[in-house]
């Protein structure tokens, strides 16, 4: 086990944009390269498949399981492959806080040199004050135990639009949320509508993105309309009927063909000025999330 600090860890986590589920803007494909190439290491092996199974909870188990030099190596190249894409990509959207990258070069050193952790300095205790007595809420009594907690996923349902989908799920990290995308998920041997059966219960809200994948029309018409792929319309009607229709929302790009049942409801126009942001952040709030409103700002 690599011997990062509980604050080491993250400010890490924060440099490499680790909060949605997310390494940097690095693909499934481009993460399991980059740590191929460095350490040799099938980061999709079975052992790495810490909780959900997410790029950045990949890495956190790497942490985890790999010793101090190997962690210092995969540091370190991600480090230069972050550089290189700072310089020579013009819709760079990584990390730009140059103080925090110069912590994450110095925890990489650290590491590749064994220097033991840095020790925090003990605080003072403060001294317990006597309560006044009180009587025991129904919690503390044990009337309160079944109380469910707040789910805090959103559960993405998208075609073959790449770009839509990650602006969407970077949005639901921005506001404190965390993305569920399916086919980054652990299958487990799980048909496709086992999978999501399993990952709908855990989400919150659903946001469907309507973008013109595919092209049809009616039999009688020769002019084929851009429209959504098949299972987009098939799982908006799945949450729907799981989560109600105040926990689902559509984000529909263009001018696409709509269907018929789709008429009269309420849906979001996806916009190159990002102000669908703010609508769809309060139909979530409306749907029972919590979300903090304030990081749009």
């Amino acid at each position: 086990m690599a011997d990062l600090t509980t604050t080491e860890k993250k400010k890490l986590e924060r440099y490499f944009d680790m909060g949605g589920g997310y390494f940097c803007n690095l693909s499934n494909a481009e993460l399991e390269e980059l740590i191929a190439d460095e350490l040799n290491i099938e980061i999709y092996d079975e052992k790495y498949n810490f909780k959900s199974g997410s790029k950045a909870n990949r890495v956190r188990a790497l942490w985890l399981l790999e010793d101090n030099h190997t962690v210092a190596q995969f540091l370190t190249a991600a480090l230069e492959r972050d550089d290189f894409e700072k310089e020579n990509s013009f819709s760079y959207t990584g990390n730009t806080n140059k103080t925090l990258r110069d912590e994450c070069i110095q925890i990489a050193t650290r590491l590749k040199e064994g220097q033991p952790q840095p020790q925090p300095q003990p605080q003072p205790q403060p001294q317990p004050q006597p309560q006044p007595f009180s009587q025991p809420s129904a919690e503390t009594q044990g009337l309160n135990w079944d109380k469910p907690t707040m789910k805090n996923k959103v559960f993405i349902v998208h075609g073959h639009d790449e770009l839509v989908k990650e602006k969407v799920a970077r949005f639901i990290a921005q506001v404190g949320l965390e993305p569920i995308i399916l086919h980054e998920q652990f299958s487990g041997s799980k048909t496709i509508i086992e999978k999501i059966e399993h990952y709908a219960d855990q989400a919150c809200f659903a946001i469907v993105l309507y973008t013109p994948c595919d092209r049809g029309a009616k039999a009688t018409e020769k002019s084929p309309k851009y429209r959504a792929r098949q299972n987009v319309v098939f799982e908006h009607g799945y949450f729907i009927g799981k989560l109600g229709r105040d926990k689902v929302t559509a984000v529909v790009k263009g001018d696409i063909e709509l269907p018929n049942d789709f008429s009269g409801v309420v849906y979001e126009k996806f916009d190159d000025t990002d102000s669908w942001k703010l609508a769809l952040a309060k139909e979530m709030r409306g749907g029972g999330c919590e979300i903090n409103l304030n990081a749009l700002v």
